[in-house]
């Protein structure tokens, strides 16, 4: 016990550090009040008919002759093509067994970390969010400046994945002494792994939208509001241009990269070197989805990590992965737009 309290003190400290700041927290029961009134007025917390959209709204706006109401039409009509041959593709899946994935290069990786450095990763992560925040709330204070709650919330996710990316690194590299290539951060056969993530998206597509719509059905017969999504929030309220261009390449880009280094290259490796193949992929998705935080989506996204998980142990790479998850966010983030526009 005595050595392990010297050789893992630093991480010890911070633990300690991290839970006085949530006692701290916890005591400001004001603020606490305030986000929860935020909260409940949130547009991501309100029903299509609660903000005023309607199918005959939704309709009038796709047969308009806007500019961007053709752009969306054209999107329908290309995502109604990928939702057909979607279905191609898990039927000859069934009845000929033909798999998704054309890439072969099995990840044979033997990684040097484990579990506990995952563990190391996540404590200096928070720790070094709750030192953004403080320094944030001190700087705003100062010089009586604030950017909003929302823009202010993904800024700090933006900070916090550049630093889940750093420490990764430095874990990998000057801790192990590892390539990042052992990171799945291997670029042979790019293209190929490329459309390796392309056809296997397209091959799920139809269990990610069957599985939501279940969700949602369940938890609406049990009378389950989501609550309010943050991203969702920035998207619908911000109006200027830069600013959304910024956090479209943060959303859809950067996001997708550090979390695809993390999740598949760093924890994926670690959990299987310790739990095997199945389990791995199994732990990964489940804790890619809980740390998501959102119940309506918790299957349909570990099913997602489940499919970048097996796309990483399949090809070797992380290439696969990383493209599935920008199509997928890009996806998302059209949507919205989407609902932005019908709401102008």
């Amino acid at each position: 016990m005595i050595d392990f309290i010297r050789r893992e003190k630093i991480y010890i400290l911070l633990v300690f550090f991290i839970l006085a700041v949530n006692i701290f927290n916890s005591k400001s029961k004001e603020e606490v009040k305030n986000s929860h009134i935020q909260k409940e007025e949130s547009l991501s917390g309100m029903t299509f008919n609660e903000i005023g959209l309607t199918e005959q709204k939704v309709r009038d706006y796709i047969a308009s002759k806007e500019p961007k109401a053709r752009f969306f039409r054209y999107g329908i009509i290309v995502g109604g093509f990928i939702f057909i041959l979607a279905i191609f593709l898990n039927m000859a899946f069934i009845f000929f067994g033909r798999k998704p994935v054309l890439a072969i290069g099995a990840n044979k990786t033997f990684v040097s970390w484990g579990i506990s450095d995952i563990l190391r990763v996540c404590v200096v992560v928070i720790f070094l969010g709750y030192v953004v925040a403080i320094i944030e709330s001190f700087l705003f204070k100062m010089f009586q400046f604030d950017i909003g709650l929302n823009l202010r919330m993904m800024l700090n996710t933006f900070i916090i994945d550049i630093a889940v990316g750093a420490a990764v690194v430095y874990f990998v590299a000057v801790k192990h002494g590892e390539k990042i290539q052992a990171l799945g951060l291997r670029f042979s056969s790019c293209f190929r792994n490329i459309l390796s993530g392309v056809t296997a998206y397209v091959f799920i597509l139809p269990l990610l939208l069957i599985v939501l719509l279940l969700s949602i059905m369940v938890l609406n017969f049990f009378g389950y509001t989501p609550p309010p999504q943050p991203v969702f929030d920035v998207f619908m309220e911000e109006r200027r241009g830069n600013v959304l261009l910024l956090l479209t390449l943060f959303v859809s880009v950067l996001g997708p990269v550090v979390e695809e280094v993390f999740f598949r290259g760093f924890m994926y490796s670690a959990i299987k070197k310790r739990f095997g193949v199945v389990a791995a992929i199994f732990l990964s998705a489940s804790i890619f989805s809980l740390l998501h935080t959102n119940i309506v989506g918790f299957l349909s996204i570990m099913i997602l990590g489940a499919l970048l998980a097996y796309l990483y142990e399949t090809t070797g790479s992380l290439v696969s992965s990383i493209t599935v998850h920008i199509i997928h966010n890009s996806i998302i983030v059209g949507f919205v737009f989407f609902i932005k526009e019908l709401m102008t």
